[in-house]
């Protein structure tokens, strides 16, 4: 059985600050190449999620995606039966 992963994106614009969740497979993460134990792997999870985010983007641990700062704040293993309950709030798997 395949494991998933509960991101927490965080995201600040101008004076507002949002904090995003996406859920991740293991076959996602491993088709990719992506170890989230990896901080050399926060720019992969940025720019899967936010896009067009690149090494050179990196300002004090958060990256600049187009005129916002984001960083990948972490990650929890979360069961498949739980997937249903977290695509009812908003938060999907790839």
């Amino acid at each position: 059985m395949s494991k998933y992963y509960l991101c927490e994106f965080h995201e600040q614009n101008g004076e507002f600050e949002y904090n995003h969740y996406h859920v991740y497979s293991e076959k996602f993460l491993n088709k990719n190449k992506i170890n989230i134990n990896d901080d050399k792997n926060d720019v992969k999870l940025l720019n899967y999620f936010f896009g067009n985010i690149t090494e050179e983007d990196e300002d004090n641990g958060s990256y600049w995606a187009y005129q916002r700062l984001v960083s990948y704040e972490g990650w929890e293993e979360i069961e498949q039966s739980e997937l249903k309950t977290l695509e009812k709030g908003g938060i999907y798997c790839d």
